[in-house]
């Protein structure tokens, strides 16, 4: 056991010095400007240049948002470096938003003011900053986010011969610099608080002609932040500089000798360039002498040296990112001195003004930015402040990933139902979604919009699809309005029970954060052995009589939006719907080719009809006139609007369109036109409801002693039912029945 202690102890100590030498951990300054001279913009970044760069780091994608336009989503938000764990579903124009700042910022040279993210309570505002902070700590421990501050340090038995550089590719000789003494040789070490890029120790002058240089010799055009051209060493950095060159005699080679560049790595939890200022925290930043642990230990050289520490949460977060938590919940006069701070990158302390570098961002709700802006200092904090919106989602796919990742992770003793999350997602989203106005759209379209219902209008926003009752112009028209749709409301203000505020879509509605409270609940039932559907209508419901605790319900109702009970029955029917469908499809009567089949041959006639063709018989290879009768006993089933003759070019003009669309592609006719194959499906099963209904009934015997009164082939067909229900759709026996209990109930309750 000593013997495998002993091998585990040195592969330990051998994979960390490894991984110390490769991370280029300890630096000499003649090392460091080698760096710079291999590739000076890696070294010279300012904050902002960082934090975009880490954005590109991890790559960005093509997705859709509300009504299927393309939006850029910056691949950070999905968290890759947590495999997934607490990424950012949706906000999209949030992201892109971030993005284009964070470039304003790299070419003025400088972060010159505060990104405020506001919104409603629970919208991400906190979960993208926190990724943001993440992606940072990821991006400093990869070669491509390496980033150095520096050390000062002192030896009293240690030769001072020789310089601090490096020739060729070899370490330098110890003799020439303090960088690599071994700890027994060290009598003091100070750190620079503020982790000043070490450049700021080689003067202005030279300093950008030692980069321009670097750059020119890459054949590169030189490219220099304000940070790093007019930057300079903080007060203790430069009193200690100062105090070594006159004891050295201007010797600056002698007095960098006494430098140590070290690799620093971001990280949230020790406070290193990314830093949270909660509302409760009263000061940023703030300026002390030298502590008297230390003071004991200074070389004789600094003993008369005026050596001022700065410290506070601001000097903590230089160099990266800084948060301001729910920014208008502290006193307005705590936050006075970021008037000055964000335009001028400084901030003065007791002793001394510290020049900062980092990106400074803020969250806030939205109730408190609305009474700020009545404030009269309002305009003068607007100058210096960027608002960026984060509204609720009301993409329905989007929102329901936050609810999965959340059932994935909370959810253990019981079994989950399909459709739980989904449900939850399309139930919070139609608490955020207002009525369309008429007049707020050509009168011919904005009587149509302002009928749709609130499931038609989230169909909309989450697809595109528009209602399968309109017709093809119609349809048109609508297409042309969806972007006057989504930015209807952007700026509009109501008053709400005495205050007037930001009423966006997306404002007001359940939260995330309370329907997971709603997830947990439902979970909690225990007359229920699954999380399902089911039990979260419950839990609605029961939500929906506590108006005094959500605003959102004390709403008032809009021709069905706002109004809880109904948008809560039209979950329930909308989740009928989708199980009526795969209930049909698990008792598996027909084949899914039947209903292609079917199509084939009407659109076949369809297409020769229009064109004054004939068409061959599939059965007995007979040219023929096409078929009226089967052409209108197809068009009987299919529910559409306007003349036969119309519907039939519609559908020719849909495959036109496509095929310009995909050229070279196999024509999907379902994926076309799934809302014909729909019909069909349905007028199917319409035709067999008996038979639906009483394999329905069977299926709900099994696991009692009713099984046995059914015949050895009306066992096998709710056994097959079954399996694929599990097998297909992850329903289990109890999920199973109960949604099955659901559908024979209504279906009770519609013939009544």
């Amino acid at each position: 056991r000593r013997e495998d202690t002993t091998e585990a102890l040195s592969r330990i100590s051998e994979s960390v010095s490894r991984r110390f030498e490769s991370d280029q951990q300890i630096r000499s300054f003649g090392e460091f400007l080698q760096d710079v001279h291999r590739d000076p913009y890696l070294y010279t970044r300012n904050a902002a240049e960082y934090v975009r760069d880490m954005f590109d780091y991890f790559g960005k994608r093509e997705v859709t948002d509300l009504c299927g336009v393309p939006a850029t989503r910056f691949n950070l938000f999905d968290a890759p470096f947590a495999k997934g764990k607490g990424a950012c579903h949706g906000q999209e124009a949030v992201q892109e938003a971030l993005y284009h700042h964070l470039t304003a910022f790299c070419e003025k040279g400088r972060s010159d003011k505060l990104l405020m993210l506001h919104g409603p309570n629970g919208s991400s505002k906190t979960t993208m900053i926190e990724l943001i902070m993440a992606g940072l700590e990821h991006y400093s421990r990869q070669a491509e986010g390496i980033v150095y501050r520096f050390n000062w340090i002192f030896s009293e038995s240690f030769e001072r011969d020789q310089l601090g550089f490096s020739r060729g590719d070899e370490r330098p000789d110890l003799k020439g610099s303090y960088a690599y003494l071994p700890p027994e040789d060290i009598s003091f070490q100070m750190p620079c608080e503020l982790k000043d890029n070490p450049l700021f120790l080689v003067p202005r002058a030279e300093r950008t002609r030692l980069v321009s240089e670097a750059y020119t010799a890459l054949g590169q055009e030189p490219r220099l932040s304000h940070y790093l051209r007019d930057g300079d060493l903080c007060q203790k950095c430069k009193e200690i500089c100062t105090s070594l060159l006159n004891a050295y005699q201007g010797d600056w080679s002698r007095m960098i000798s006494h430098v140590q560049v070290e690799r620093i790595n971001i990280s949230k939890r020790y406070r290193q360039g990314a830093v949270t200022i909660e509302p409760q925290r009263n000061v940023d930043a703030d300026a002390r002498a030298l502590n008297l642990e230390k003071s004991f230990q200074i070389p004789p050289l600094l003993a008369h040296s005026n050596l001022i520490e700065p410290v506070g949460d601001l000097i903590d977060a230089n160099g990266g990112v800084v948060e301001y938590s729910d920014f208008f919940k502290r006193p307005l006069e705590m936050h006075k001195y970021l008037l000055t701070t964000c335009e001028k990158n400084s901030i003065s302390l007791n002793s001394f003004v510290a020049y900062l570098n980092m990106v400074m961002f803020a969250s806030s709700n939205e109730k408190h930015l609305s009474a700020f802006k009545r404030d009269p200092d309002f305009p003068a904090f607007k100058g210096r402040i960027e608002l960026i919106r984060v509204p609720y989602l009301l993409s329905v796919s989007k929102e329901q990933r936050i609810y999965e990742d959340h059932i994935a992770t909370t959810v253990y003793e019981k079994h989950v139902a399909p459709h739980t999350a989904r449900v939850a997602a399309l139930w919070a989203v139609l608490t955020r979604l207002r009525r369309a106005k008429t007049k707020n759209f050509p009168s011919d379209i904005g009587s149509i919009l302002s009928k749709l219902s609130p499931v038609q209008k989230a169909t909309i926003y989450d697809s595109g699809d528009m209602p399968d009752d309109l017709g093809r112009d119609t349809r048109r028209d609508m297409q042309s309005q969806l972007d006057a749709l989504v930015r209807e409301f952007q700026d509009s203000d109501l008053e709400f029970e005495g205050f007037v505020d930001s009423s966006y879509e997306g404002r007001r509605g359940a939260s995330p954060r309370e329907m997971m409270t709603l997830i947990n609940q439902a979970a909690s039932f225990g007359d229920f052995h699954c999380l399902s559907p089911i039990a979260m209508m419950r839990a609605m419901r029961t939500l929906s009589r506590s108006t005094t605790l959500y605003d959102f319900l004390r709403l008032e109702s809009d021709n069905g939006y706002h109004d809880i009970d109904k948008l809560t029955d039209a979950v329930e029917e909308a989740y009928l719907s989708w199980i009526v469908e795969e209930v049909q499809d698990s008792l598996d009567l027909v084949e899914e080719r039947e209903y292609q089949r079917v199509f084939e041959d009407y659109f076949q006639h369809v297409k020769a009809h229009n064109r004054g063709e004939r068409v061959l018989n599939r059965n007995t290879g007979a040219s023929e006139e096409p078929n009226l009768g089967l052409m209108e006993q197809v068009e009987s089933i299919i529910d559409f609007p306007g003349k036969p003759e119309e519907f039939r070019r519609s559908l020719i003009e849909r495959i036109a369109v496509w095929a310009i669309s995909n050229t070279g592609a196999t024509l999907d006719y379902h994926t076309l036109f799934k809302d014909i194959y729909k019909s069909l499906r349905t007028n199917y099963y319409k035709q067999r409801q008996q038979t639906v209904e009483q394999i329905t009934q069977n299926i709900l015997k099994f696991g009692t002693d009713e099984i046995r009164d059914l015949s050895k082939e009306e066992r096998k067909i709710v056994l097959r039912a079954l399996a694929r229900l599990k097998v297909k759709y992850s329903y289990c026996l109890h999920c199973a029945k109960e949604a099955l209990s659901l559908v024979l109930k209504n279906r009770k309750t519609a013939d009544d």
